[in-house]
């Protein structure tokens, strides 16, 4: 019999609890119970700090700083603060139900406000901007204006658990307007400005602090992602691992049955078809159809369908006599099996056409199949890719060719109901690409290419799944020229005014029936304009959008509003604007059927006319030429000779010494491999480079020395993303020194003449000590001392506090200036397309998606290229600050061989090596060459410019 999926924190079997009653004991013991709370204005604070910090060391120390406070203040149960830091991974808290429209009608009631007034009427259109207010598109930060006029709240009375059991009750009244608008009262009378901001912020889940939850995780505790990759749970997360010093084993660390865990995902796509069945080894691999539904795992034992610990039991069905679809799979599993976990895409069915529906019709088709006349109608329908648990067992460490061998023995196939997912075999790049062709007829998502020998890794990516579509800037090669129709406002940089314009193409496909030109909408861009180009398009006679009377001109798609605009522009008073992209991709968000992926405005075009505009028929028959261009681009691929090479020999001077008669010493090095070739291993990126100061440390301490800056020629990006990468300094005192020391060694202390630089520059003085790194008791500390005696951890110069200044006993220590890099969360691991619905550029990290190459000397020389400036110094400098640049906007810097590759930058006084650069950067299309003030001029404007005309003429004659 199949039982239901617990609560997030109950025992296995145990029914969930409805809202309104009490919860059942949680199937892991709580920590020790704190002395108190704090006041909320404590943790207001640190939301502050980490809101404007840019550097991530210095937000992980504000948080460890802050965690470690509350402590040794108030106790070990962190969860208290924890789901108001990560409120979207809180699923203790059901949802508010409310959003900015709701809040605003509320808050007009209880302040009070009339209609009329501007701030009601400001609140009601939070994102529609004025010419006095910055702040539209923001809205707790409109909020905070209208109510900081009229609070008289000072001194705010509410606690970190006050403020959790408001929120609480707020969540279980959801849908009872009168009962949450007297809850909110209770806030805004407790509360100040300032505080309601934040936790307006709370409850619409949008925190912007610019701190993932991984980052927290990390400070928290050491195994918490692990944890949570395994649960879900932010409670079973924060009980289990209370004490920072407990480490869990792997057992803990497993997936189990009734805990949803987050799936695996795929890697971002090769540059070339060839790239991913390389990736693949040369071994037979799996090649499945990509498809368009929500990502489910299924637990049977009870029966559980959901998604990164979104419970959708109540939608498909707790047993075998409910839901819309549990009561039509129970035959098709083998009636050997006591409980399984299964992973897959849950999909709409439609018996009557025999086809799949749009993901849009998931939700609607699950709750309206429960009626008695429901076998004709569209109905969920699982589809099955991946067997993970079976039986009492994990088979994530099992192979993938065991897996899926083994799923086909555990159920059998119900039409319309479970089905297995659709999957070839393939070895070749041909046979990927035959693939392709029958999905992109079938106006499918793509495929997903999956090594047999892959491991399934929790919340991973890595090159064993690797998606197939088209991805990268230099695949750009669409450019239209589409009629402005309508626009959004903007929020954050780009509030103000219209940011984001809604562009069409002139429909040709209709009869002549109708004398009044219509226009289909097609693609919508927030890039590549101006300043002054914006202050040109906004000034324009913008008209307001009514969502029940759109402009007659305009054809927009039934089912969805990315093409509906906040205003819009009759045609006459229009504009022409020339966009390029990567491609042209199906789309039902649109009216043509299509759209463009990542556009960027190049140019408004006040030479042409309305008349100019793209028609639909030449979209349609761009797209053809494009699929005849590929196809004609394989047949001459496969034409082309192979070229035979000799063997391999290593030269006389290279083979090392005879080491037959000589004894092994030492097994420090044992299962490492050494190369010479420096330049090869670098340009690969794949391994790293260490210099010959780690061999003698190593051999020193009897193990390898720990892999610290320090010892790196070269680092690949995995590395220098570990937690000790940018431990230990610089070039601190040798280790062989040290080892041959008194163990009893004292701490070590600053450099003579560092300056220090305090967490708590610009902190309220009566929040000060919240912002202090504890002695000795810091998580951080801790957790990089678990299972050392106290005598370790004192003379342990490589912890994660290894630069902290020991003071004294009671007295809170401060942290000195680090010299870290500027690498902000959100521009780490960088990928063009990192997620399926990437389509479009980030208006505010500018140069998201893109990855630059640097012309510096030393690179230059790295490359084996000449450099003659006589102003290498100065442009080591320039290149420094333009690579700062980059990547506090998103941007990567990337190594020249790098298939990532967008842009290349040179310095205007030093551009003799620009043909050359062209050359090794043409194939397979040639990359953008500009000067580094385009990089600036970018940051300037907020926008990506165009690459093209003024910059190419600038390089140009900085060649000369």
């Amino acid at each position: 019999m199949m039982q239901p999926t617990p609560a997030p924190s109950s025992p296995p079997r145990s029914p969930r609890a409805h809202q309104s009653q009490v919860h059942e004991e949680p199937s892991f013991p709580p920590p020790p119970q704190n002395v108190d709370s704090a006041p909320f204005a404590i943790l207001v604070g640190l939301f502050e700090k980490l809101s404007v910090e840019r550097k991530q060391e210095r937000r992980r120390k504000f948080l460890d700083s802050w965690f470690t406070h509350w402590r040794d203040e108030k106790g070990y149960d962190l969860y208290p603060v924890l789901r108001l830091l990560l409120p979207q991974k809180d699923r203790e808290r059901a949802v508010y139900g409310l959003k900015e429209k709701n809040l605003a009608k509320t808050y007009i009631k209880l302040i009070p406000l009339g209609m009329r007034d501007p701030d009601a009427i400001r609140l009601l259109n939070w994102k529609k901007p004025t010419e006095r207010e910055r702040s539209a598109g923001d809205f707790p930060a409109v909020l905070y204006e209208v109510v900081s006029k009229r609070s008289s709240v000072i001194d705010s009375s509410l606690s970190i658990d006050d403020l959790n059991h408001i929120l609480d009750e707020l969540a279980q009244n959801m849908g009872k307007q009168d009962i949450q608008s007297k809850i909110l009262q209770r806030i805004y009378n407790r509360s100040t400005a300032n505080e309601q901001r934040w936790i307006i912020r709370i409850i619409l889940k949008d925190m912007q602090i610019s701190v993932k939850e991984t980052t927290v995780f990390s400070v928290f505790h050491p195994d918490a992602q692990d944890l949570y990759n395994t649960c879900s749970d932010l409670k079973k997360v924060a009980w289990e691992l209370w004490d920072p010093s407990f480490r869990l084993n792997s057992e803990n660390k497993a997936i189990q049955l009734f805990h949803v865990f987050a799936p695996m995902l795929c890697k971002r796509p090769t540059r070339r078809i060839e790239d991913t069945v390389r990736e693949m080894g040369g071994a037979e691999f799996y090649i499945e159809e990509k498809l368009d539904g929500e990502r489910m795992q299924l637990h049977r034992r009870g029966n559980e369908s959901n998604r990164k610990g979104k419970d959708y039991t109540y939608l498909y069905g707790k047993h075998v006599g409910t839901g819309s679809l549990t009561p039509h799979i129970d035959q098709a599993f083998d009636s050997r099996i006591d409980d399984i976990i299964l992973d897959g895409e849950m999909l709409v069915w439609d018996p009557v056409t025999e086809r799949n529906l749009p993901f849009g019709t998931l939700k609607t088709a699950a709750r309206g199949t429960d009626n008695s006349k429901a076998e004709l109608n569209p109905r969920p329908c699982f589809k099955v890719f991946d067997l993970l648990y079976l039986n009492g067992q994990s088979l994530i460490h099992k192979p993938l060719s065991f897996r899926k061998r083994n799923l086909r023995h555990c159920l059998k196939e119900i039409t319309g109901r479970i089905e297995y997912a659709v999957e070839y075999r393939g070895k070749t790049a041909k046979d990927i690409r035959g693939r392709m062709d029958d999905v992109m007829a079938a106006r499918g998502e793509g495929l997903v290419i999956k090594h047999p020998l892959s491991k399934y890794v929790l919340n991973g990516r890595n090159m064993d799944w690797i998606k197939v579509k088209p991805e990268y800037m230099d695949n750009m090669g669409e450019t239209v020229d589409v009629l402005v129709v309508a626009g959004n406002y903007g929020s954050g940089k780009r509030g103000g005014g219209v940011s984001s314009l809604i562009c069409a193409v002139f429909d040709d496909r209709r009869g002549d029936d109708d004398d009044e030109p219509k226009y289909s909408t097609f693609v919508r861009i927030g890039s590549g304009l101006s300043y002054a180009d914006y202050v040109w398009v906004r000034d324009k006679p913008w008209k307001a959008w009514n969502p029940q009377q759109q402009p007659s001109f305009l054809l927009t798609a039934s089912r969805s509003q990315d093409d509906k605009g906040d205003v819009f522009l009759e045609p006459e008073d229009s504009f022409i604007l020339k966009i390029k992209a990567a491609e042209i991709v199906p789309s039902d968000q649109y009216h043509m059927g299509f759209t463009m992926r990542f556009p960027r405005a190049t140019a408004i075009r006040d030479d042409l006319t309305v008349a100019d505009c793209m028609s639909a028929t030449a979209v349609l028959e761009s797209l053809k030429m494009e699929r005849k261009r590929k196809m004609d681009s394989d047949i001459v691929g496969s034409k082309k000779k192979r070229k035979t090479t000799a063997k391999a020999t290593i030269l006389p001077q290279y083979q090392g010494p005879n080491l037959k008669d000589v004894s092994v010493q030492s097994d420090v090095f044992d299962g490492m491999k050494f190369a010479y070739d420096l330049k090869l291993v670098i340009d690969k990126n794949v391994n790293n480079v260490f210099k010959p100061k780690w061999i003698k440390d190593s051999i020193a301490l009897g193990e390898p020395a720990p892999f610290h800056r320090k010892y790196f020629f070269h680092a690949t990006p995995e590395r220098m993303n570990e937690e000790d990468y940018e431990e230990g300094g610089d070039e601190e005192e040798d280790i062989g020194d040290v080892a041959e020391e008194n163990a009893e060694s004292t701490p070590l202390q600053p450099r003579e003449g560092t300056p220090q630089r305090d967490l708590l520059d610009d902190v309220d003085p009566a929040l000060a000590d919240w912002f202090k790194v504890g002695r000795a008791s810091s998580t951080l500390e801790s957790a990089a001392s678990a299972g050392k005696d106290e005598s370790e951890t004192e003379s342990d110069h490589d912890s994660e506090n290894a630069d902290v200044a020991k003071e004294s006993e009671d007295e809170w220590e401060r942290v000195k200036k680090e010299e870290v890099e500027d690498e902000s969360e959100d521009v780490q691991d960088v990928k063009m397309g990192e997620t399926d619905d990437a389509m479009e550029y980030d208006e505010e990290m500018i140069f998201k998606h893109l990855c630059f190459y640097l012309d510096t000397p030393e690179n230059a020389r790295r490359n084996r290229m000449e450099v003659k400036s006589k102003l290498e110094e100065d442009i080591t400098k320039r290149f420094a600050k333009i690579a700062q640049i980059i990547q506090t906007n998103g941007g990567k810097i990337v190594e020249l061989g790098e298939s990532k590759l967008t842009h290349v930058i040179l310095d205007k006084r030093d551009c003799a090596r620009r043909l050359e650069l062209i050359k090794a950067t043409s194939q397979p299309k040639r990359r953008h060459l500009v000067i580094s003030e385009f990089i600036e001029a970018c940051v300037e404007e907020n926008t990506l410019l165009d690459e093209e005309g003024e910059w190419r003429d600038l390089l140009a004659h900085g060649a000369r």
